[in-house]
């Protein structure tokens, strides 16, 4: 880790993000210089921190624990310093426990201990471990505005307005040479958007094709202008490793032939692939196995090994995995079930990879116990079954001298005999077999006993089933009925939102033809039917009839003068009807003084019981009917005032003579 490094280790000691009271963390500052530790810190204080430290990483084993979700996450960013990058050292997408990262890399500590956790975080993150949380783009988007609202203001208000749209120009124009420059020295793309107002810039964007930390442009809120620098946010979070990941080592059991079989285990002993196919050549298995990781030892379940694995053993160079004997089918039953397979080839190949491994588990384990902190583990194996000690492998892996050792003469071994030699293995192969036997029968043992506990859960789920088959029945009945009032009342309230419905459409229609009569620009009509009492006494229950109303029917006949007068009484203001109207009719409406058209003469634009009329076409047709009206009214006076002379001359005729 490079001297000026510094990394922040974060664990959550108290509470939870999403709980009411804030929680508090325990932080872990790792330098050059040592790890510092701070107890119950507050989320905002860790802020304070960052900004004064400037932490290259936050490294926590899981980013819940800082904020509840990805907007509140989103927040904290934006208030860390540009340069702090938030790491979850436990993976992304598909997270490993922090133990199993820890011991992989011989960091020991107490998972009960906050504090410890925390360190643990920030050394694993030294150590390029775990995956960096991206949520943003490398885009930065910049916004200058006005900093003051220009108000509703007086007679200064336009030379005001012109002054800050001024200085919104003044420092758009300042940020686009700057960015100009950037684009010139280091190639960094930009684009820009001005919107135009009185005297200057309303406001000025810029996206900028570089993340925050390459910008020299500052948020800043100075007298009549703001400036806004902000990272894009990405439509979800992003993991990112902080290092490649590096290739698995596997220990292969092959088991060749016309179908060739494949086991892969990694070097804890948990199955990486188990395959069979038919017809694959050297090729084609060295492809497979190079697909998933390198392998180390390459085994067989036969003694001695075939020549096709000992030509894939080559193009490894891996360490030869061959047993004593060819091992029994019975032996590789009980090594390959608890891995499971599929056929016989799968089981003879799983079967010789377990055999190699439980022959070096216990070498491996020594080898991790001797492996320093923060040394791969499985470097160290490497080179340990490639003939190398434990301090060597580990000297080669840090770059330390390693002290020569003086020759130590060999003491030669005498050869024992065949019968002692064959004895061994038997002994050797029954030991074997009884650990895998002690095994498996503690395997059927603990499947025994979760079973029994299954049926324990069982019984009891069924005995109380059978008590509360009783209740059930009884109340079944009332159930019934309770369901079909519910339905009843289902029905009612569906009837009853319909109409609801209906109401809340009549008045936003009631409403935009307020508005529209209000506005001038249309004179509201409430449509009829027919010219008929049952139809006016719709339309009034329906919608009302109010002084002043227009009227639309759209059939005039039918209607005599009862239903003019019952128009009259309710104060209507005029009616529009298609078709031909009664005489009589006619002649109520002249008596009534009621205004009556033609839709021919006025047009009605309607959609079923509400229309509009056009004021234009309206008013003037109205005015002509009250001018008729009058001119009606005088020629009746003047003929009757011609009526009463000529009756009163011809009564003083006949009184003369």
């Amino acid at each position: 880790m490079s001297p000026d490094k510094v990394i922040f280790g974060i664990d959550i000691a108290k509470g939870s993000p999403g709980a009411k009271v804030h929680p508090r963390y325990a932080v872990a500052i790792l330098t050059g210089s040592g790890i510092e530790h701070h107890r119950m810190v507050s989320l905002h204080k860790i802020i304070r921190m960052a900004w004064q430290q400037r932490p290259h990483i936050l490294a926590v084993d899981n980013i819940h624990e800082l904020t509840p979700g990805r907007r509140d996450m989103i927040a904290l960013m934006r208030k860390l310093p540009p340069e702090t990058r938030l790491v979850q050292v436990t993976g992304g997408e598909h997270p490993i426990s922090l133990i199993s990262l820890a011991r992989d890399h011989n960091i020991s500590f107490d998972r009960l201990d906050p504090n410890q956790e925390a360190r643990t975080c920030a050394m694993l993150a030294s150590m390029d471990v775990g995956a960096e949380v991206l949520l943003f783009e490398d885009k930065t988007f910049i916004k200058v505005s006005r900093a003051r609202s220009l108000g509703r203001g007086g007679w200064s208000q336009n030379r005001y307005r012109r002054k800050v749209h001024g200085h919104v120009r003044q420092k758009s124009r300042e940020i686009e040479d700057t960015l100009r420059i950037l684009n010139r020295e280091q190639g960094l793309d930009y684009s820009s958007r001005f919107v135009e107002g009185f005297g200057g810039y309303v406001r000025g964007e810029f996206l900028v094709d570089a993340p925050r930390s390459r910008i020299p442009i500052k948020q800043t809120k100075l007298g009549d202008v703001q400036v806004r620098v902000q990272e894009v946010e990405r439509d979800a979070i992003l993991f990112r490793p902080l290092k490649e990941k590096k290739r698995q080592f596997l220990i292969v059991g092959i088991d060749p032939g016309t179908t060739t079989g494949l086991g892969m285990l990694d070097l804890e002993g948990n199955l990486v692939k188990s395959h069979s196919s038919r017809g694959m050549s050297v090729s084609d298995i060295v492809e497979m196995i190079a697909s998933y990781g390198k392998p180390v030892i390459i085994a067989t379940d036969v003694r001695p090994m075939p020549g096709t694995v000992e030509k894939i053993r080559r193009s490894f160079n891996a360490t030869p995995g061959e047993p004593d004997e060819s091992l029994s089918s019975e032996y590789k039953i009980n090594l390959a079930r608890p891995y499971g397979y599929s056929n016989d080839h799968e089981r003879d190949a799983i079967a010789a990879s377990v055999h190699m491994f439980r022959r070096h588990r216990n070498r491996f384990e020594e080898i991790r116990k001797r492996t320093p902190q923060g040394i791969d583990t499985d470097e160290v194996i490497i080179r340990v079954l490639k003939g190398d000690t434990v301090d060597s492998a580990v000297a080669g892996l840090t770059g330390r001298d390693m002290v020569s050792k003086p020759d130590v003469e060999e003491i030669a071994i005498e050869e024992p005999d065949t019968i002692t030699s064959d004895l061994r293995r038997t002994i050797k192969r029954q030991h074997e077999t009884i650990k895998s036997l002690r095994t498996y029968l503690d395997e059927l043992q603990s499947e025994m006993s979760r079973k029994r506990h299954r049926i324990s859960v069982l019984d009891k789920k069924l005995n109380k089933f059978r008590s509360d088959t009783y209740a059930t029945l009884r109340k079944s009945k009332e159930i019934r009925i309770r369901d079909e009032k519910i339905r009843s009342l289902e029905h009612e309230l569906h009837q009853k939102d319909r109409h609801l419905k209906d109401l809340t459409e009549l008045v936003e229609e009631l409403k935009r033809l307020r508005n529209l009569e209000i506005s001038g620009r249309a004179i509201p009509v409430k449509v009829a039917n027919a010219f008929t009492k049952e139809a006016i006494t719709k339309v009034k229950e329906q919608y009302g009839i109010n002084t002043g109303d227009v009227l639309f029917f759209k059939d005039a006949s039918g209607g005599g003068p009862a239903t003019v007068d019952m128009l009259s009484q309710a104060g209507v203001r005029a009616v529009i009807f298609r078709g031909d109207m009664a005489h009589n009719a006619q002649e109520e409406f002249l008596e009534k003084d009621l205004p009556f058209f033609n839709v021919r003469s006025v047009p009605v634009n309607y959609l079923d019981e509400l229309g509009v009329v056009d004021p234009d076409d309206f008013n003037p047709a109205l005015e002509k009917f009250i001018e008729e009206s009058h001119d009606r009214k005088r020629r009746e006076k003047e003929q009757l005032l011609a009526n009463l002379v000529e009756e009163y001359k011809s009564e003083r005729r006949r009184g003369i003579e």
